[in-house]
């Protein structure tokens, strides 16, 4: 049943891209990673089942220990779990003596609540975290199998924990990440972009170092959103400042911040030398451009690690990869200088040093145990949790599920996930790149806050005039904050603010 799961969810591995809310957008399959995933999961398949001696690892767990509970497994439909999990949880149950039912669920609806089992293990799209964040039970601060600490630091800290405890163990955390083409580069006598002006120079010069080739970034009405904020970090998210979006005391948006300004005026001036058709552009595209040679810049990030979307999203041609390019694979640009809203200043970054923030939570997976009215014990699902994170078994379980390096101890092997669509080299750039962004104390989940689909929306419908040219930076600016502001109002000012508080890992304001 691995086999024929790994077979049926190849192309779901290889192709999202894009985030989980933009159903119905263009996904790209590469035939390298079907037939890459096809073969593990054969693989995966003899080792399991072909072998007599072969047994899954489990976590240390007294036989029988869970005899007489009932473990429900919720999943979104678009990952097909029953199938691939089928030999991981015979294994469980057989050791644990606890019997297990699966749920499904569509990604894009609520995780459904259950009052008639004992506990619930949840797989979960990461950018619905802050909407189910309050009904996760916090994990283990150390295990034998489950060592938090490995977790990497600013993932452990900045996304994943809410009053100090971790509430959800990630699987999958892209970001986005800068491809070029290393040889047209190295051979033009250039070097990588450190700051989005000099990401912009580049630009500006294809001609001369790359002639007849583009720049791209993922700019659909989908993803744009993201690709702004993903820019705007650099010179909005400053190290005393906890929150990007939204005053962390009274909820009031602050999209017209100088941080902001600057960084709408660094992407808008790069933006207008990019195609025009770049409007409708997806992370998929980008990526698709760079590897069959039409690009020599794109920002993207690899489908192994993509969010959950819809079955019913349209599929297009495999694409082979150009020969003889290479890539370079690098985090995004950061800036020298960063607004600090405290301060009502904007102070230099010291020498030496990239202050470029990641912006991560747009899309990936992440596992968790959900709370229970039935029973208050959650030993049997966070058991559970804790095998399917152990090393031993984690290849096994996760081999045709989307994946990307999410602890220390995952950076080196992670390497092989990549490949064959990118060489060993590019790989390890990319593993690099993904794992310094998470180790950052910066790292920023997007729009941490309850509803964030609503203020996502109206970020990529304020952006449509400006990418048309038929709107200012100060227009897009202005319209972009008076939609935050009547969302927040529709909402309740206090119910953002302490929704946005909770996503950021504080308490709550104290009333009086």
């Amino acid at each position: 049943m691995v086999y024929a799961a790994a077979r049926t969810n190849s192309a779901f591995v290889s192709d999202n891209l894009i985030s989980a809310s933009s159903e119905g957008e263009k996904r790209v399959v590469n035939q390298g990673l079907r037939q890459f995933t096809w073969c593990f999961g054969w693989i995966c398949f003899v080792s399991l089942l072909g072998c007599p001696s072969s047994k899954l690892p489990i976590t240390k767990v007294s036989s029988q220990q869970f005899g007489g509970t009932e473990l429900e497994i919720v999943a979104p439909k678009s990952l097909g779990l029953p199938g691939i999990w089928d030999v991981v949880a015979q294994e469980w149950t057989s050791e644990s003596g606890a019997t297990v039912q699966f749920t499904e669920y569509d990604a894009g609806q609520a995780v459904p609540k259950s009052e008639d089992r004992h506990g619930q293990f949840l797989i979960f799209p990461l950018n619905q975290l802050c909407e189910i964040d309050s009904r996760l039970v916090p994990l283990p601060t150390k295990n034998d199998d489950f060592e938090s600490r490995d977790m990497f630091k600013g993932l452990r800290e900045r996304v994943i924990s809410r009053d100090l405890r971790m509430v959800a163990n990630p699987v999958s955390v892209p970001v986005l990440v800068c491809y070029i083409r290393r040889d047209l580069l190295s051979a033009a006598g250039k070097k990588l972009p450190e700051t989005w002006d000099e990401y912009h120079e580049l630009v500006q010069s294809l001609e001369i170092w790359a002639p007849g080739l583009i720049a791209v970034e993922p700019l659909s009405p989908e993803f744009r959103s993201t690709t702004f904020f993903a820019r705007s970090l650099a010179y909005c998210k400053h190290p005393e400042n906890y929150s990007v979006w939204f005053d962390i005391d009274s909820a009031k948006p602050t999209l017209t911040s100088p941080g902001f300004v600057k960084a709408l005026e660094t992407a808008q001036k790069t933006w207008s030398l990019l195609p025009k058709d770049v409007i409708g552009y997806s992370p998929a595209d980008c990526r698709r451009l760079i590897l069959t040679g039409k690009a020599a810049i794109a920002l993207s990030f690899e489908p192994s690690t993509a969010s959950l979307t819809a079955q019913t999203a349209s599929v297009t041609p495999d694409f082979e990869r150009a020969a003889g390019i290479e890539l370079a694979i690098c985090r995004l640009p950061g800036s020298k200088t960063v607004f600090n809203r405290n301060s009502q200043k904007w102070d230099m970054i010291p020498v030496g040093t990239q202050h470029a923030p990641a912006l991560c939570g747009f899309a990936g997976l992440a596992t968790g145990v959900l709370r229970n009215s039935k029973s208050d014990d959650p030993a049997a699902a966070t058991n559970l949790l804790v095998s399917l994170s152990s090393s031993s078994v984690f290849d096994h379980a996760f081999a045709a599920l989307p994946k990307g390096p999410c602890r220390e101890g995952q950076a080196g092997q992670a390497v092989s996930w990549f490949v064959p669509e990118l060489s060993s080299d590019e790989a390890s750039q990319y593993c690099d790149a993904t794992a310094q962004s998470l180790r950052d104390m910066q790292l920023t989940y997007e729009l941490p806050v309850n509803g964030a689909d609503d203020f996502r929306q109206a970020t990529s419908k304020a952006l449509e005039p400006l990418l048309r040219g038929d709107a200012s930076v100060e227009q897009t600016l202005t319209a972009m904050q008076q939609a935050y502001e009547a969302i927040v109002a529709s909402r309740g000012a206090e119910t953002v603010r302490d929704s946005h508080r909770r996503g950021l890992g504080m308490a709550p304001v104290l009333r009086r």
